[in-house]
């Protein structure tokens, strides 16, 4: 117990990088990855190369059975059962790892990212994390297996951001035994060919909403919409779906009733810092792109790669890629050492999962918001490197930044994650589990007195970078 105690007080809290400085041997980094995570790394960027990349133009063609296919091939080879624990057919591993295989996964089309996204997260975590051990053992092995594929129904026509207001229905029937399910639920991904639907409706005049596990049965009343033309992910399946007096087992509630904004919730918690690690690989793939292509362009008798722009067009990318892969895997691992934490001291596999991510709520908005915007900037900028061939959809440039586009809406809008992030910061601190009093009043006090006149030691590595972060963190207190 001595030694649980000891790890939990290493860990920085979620948000408490604000005001804690942390140790560069307790940030994990990508170089920490364990001989597994890089067997695995190597195995999905194997996969990549050969069932998508080569592939690359058919699924600008709006190819969904190819994504179907991919995904189920996917699934045979274990990587949609990554964060499933082993009894329900999954391989168990850490959140880092099942981060890593987001990451490599989703990098090459954003139509299998979102496909991918949408069945491993919010399509099959909410039965593992919420749902009873029937449940879990009748549906979790056939979707981690790839036999089945998970979609999410929330969003609806006037509920977008807020999710809670949902119009859709579920009435139970005289008989105590089923309920009847109807409403009109619309950017569902993964519609057109999900075997499972998690449903969110709204029984009676409930305040909140309540999760259903529906079958897909268009015998029972179920029916979908066209396929949506939309900018970007073409061959990732999205469609509106319609309930019509749908009949569900009363057995197929997920969690309590009313339980149903709380599973949202914390399932986009979960899919804020996947979202975030799978532009990263985008990322990457667009900023070697650009350097090839600079490199074999010549202008003026130079390759461009030689113009003062272009590079600094590359500095940047390759920047903002790292920034970005350095963040999600320390709050990854973080999130993962409180998970064992939790596990240790004897919490049940979902409450340590479910409080482990909630810790993070924080960075998990920061990094949706942070990581998408970088990603879209990244691929503009690949677009300009490439010049009036990157606006060309012969390149992979003009599809990069189409896909990169939706990063910004789903999972929340960055507004809303924006207004999250600074909200729960203000509620941790309400809470007491971050101190922002006593740090804010060391700096008024700063401010207020003689400045220091000492030169610091500028000869250690990094020691200006962190004068100027620790600077920073002072900004945002006197703001705060």
């Amino acid at each position: 117990m001595e030694e649980i105690i000891e790890k939990k007080q290493e860990i920085t809290r979620g948000g408490e990088f604000i005001v804690k400085e942390t140790d560069c041997e307790n940030i994990f980094t990508p170089e920490d990855f364990s001989e597994e995570q890089k067997m695995m790394k190597q195995a999905v960027m194997d996969f990549i190369d050969k069932e998508v990349w080569p592939h690359k133009e058919r699924f600008e063609k709006k190819d969904y059975k190819l994504t179907e296919d991919v995904m189920r091939k996917a699934g045979e080879l274990g990587f949609l059962g990554v964060a499933v624990p082993e009894e329900y057919g999954g391989l168990g591993m850490g959140f880092v790892s099942t981060m890593l295989v987001c990451e490599y996964i989703s990098g090459c089309t954003g139509s299998l990212s979102t496909a991918f996204g949408a069945h491993t997260g919010i399509g099959t975590m909410p039965i593992v994390l919420y749902g009873t051990e029937e449940q879990k053992k009748k549906y979790v092995p056939k979707l981690s297996s790839g036999e089945h594929f998970g979609s999410y129904c929330l969003t609806e026509p006037t509920a977008g951001s807020d999710a809670n207001s949902g119009k859709t229905k579920a009435v139970l029937t005289d008989d105590g035994k089923h309920y009847l399910i109807s409403g009109q639920k619309m950017w569902i991904s993964n519609a057109g060919f999900a075997n499972i639907f998690i449903v969110f409706a709204r029984i009676e005049n409930d305040k909140n909403i309540t999760g259903f596990i529906v079958p897909n049965d268009p015998n029972n009343g179920i029916t979908l919409g066209e396929e949506e033309n939309k900018l970007g992910i073409h061959s990732s399946s999205t469609r509106q779906v319609f309930f019509n007096n749908t009949k569900v087992p009363v057995e197929n509630m997920l969690s309590d009733r009313g339980n149903g904004f709380k599973i949202a919730m914390n399932s986009l918690n979960v899919g804020r810092i996947k979202l975030a690690v799978a532009c990263i690989d985008a990322q990457k793939r667009v900023t070697k792109l650009s350097v090839q292509y600079a490199n074999e362009r010549e202008q003026f008798k130079t390759k461009i790669i030689d113009f003062e722009a272009i590079k600094q067009k590359v500095a940047q990318m390759a920047t903002d890629t790292y920034v970005g892969e350095s963040a999600c895997y320390r709050a990854s691992k973080d999130i993962e050492d409180r998970i064992n934490i939790r596990h240790q001291s004897g919490n049940s596999f979902q409450e340590a999962e479910l409080k482990g991510v909630e810790e993070y709520v924080v960075e998990c908005s920061i990094l949706k918001v942070a990581v998408s915007e970088d990603c879209q900037k990244t691929s503009d900028e690949g677009i300009q490197v490439f010049g009036g061939m990157g606006f060309s959809a012969d390149t992979p440039m003009e599809s990069a930044w189409r896909d990169a586009r939706i990063s910004r809406i789903y999972e929340g809008t960055n507004e809303i994650n924006r207004m999250l992030s600074v909200g729960m910061l203000i509620k941790k601190a309400m809470k007491g589990h971050i101190d922002f009093i006593n740090p804010a009043s060391k700096v008024e006090e700063e401010l207020k007195g003689i400045p220091s006149f000492e030169v610091p030691d500028l000869t250690k590595l990094f020691s200006q970078e962190k004068i100027i972060i620790k600077n920073l963190k002072k900004v945002f207190l006197m703001l705060a």
